[in-house]
């Protein structure tokens, strides 16, 4: 098991705005049609939007369920996986999916990726095959982790 939590800045707009972030591009399917905003002023009133206690962590966890990403109002994401490999593909693919949405959006109506693409794309993916090795020794070398790969 593995946990993210991440400040990417193309998610931002998403969790401040009613606009939902959807998954539009490929890579970005393990996210699912429906992606929560936890707001921590909901239960918590007025915060500095961190979260500092295990009441407001079990909140959010509560707000993740068994999804595997959520978003955090004004702050941004925390994601969950099986394995680091999954939760730093999500990490990598959350803001790039939503740098696509954005795009999009400017352009005019969304087609985002329909339930059943996401499904097939989501039990077609295989953490441990060889494209997303490739990507996670490419992830590990750029984070100067590459001597920890053999």
């Amino acid at each position: 098991m593995a946990v993210v939590h991440a400040h990417a800045e193309a998610v931002l707009p998403f969790t401040v705005t009613r606009t939902p972030l959807r998954p539009v591009i490929h890579s970005g399917s393990f996210m699912g049609a429906e992606v929560p905003v936890w707001d921590i002023a909901d239960r918590f009133g007025d915060t500095n939007l961190l979260v500092t206690n295990m009441d407001q962590g079990r909140d959010l966890a509560q707000c993740l369920g068994r999804k595997n990403l959520a978003l955090m109002r004004g702050h941004g994401f925390a994601a969950a996986a099986r394995s680091l490999v999954e939760v730093v593909r999500m990490s990598v693919y959350t803001p790039r999916n939503a740098r696509a949405l954005l795009a999009a959006l400017a352009l005019g109506e969304v087609k985002p990726l329909s339930p059943g693409e996401i499904d097939a794309r989501n039990a077609g993916y295989k953490p441990y095959s060889p494209e997303t090795q490739r990507a996670w020794e490419y992830w590990a070398r750029r984070a100067g982790c590459g001597d920890m790969l053999h």
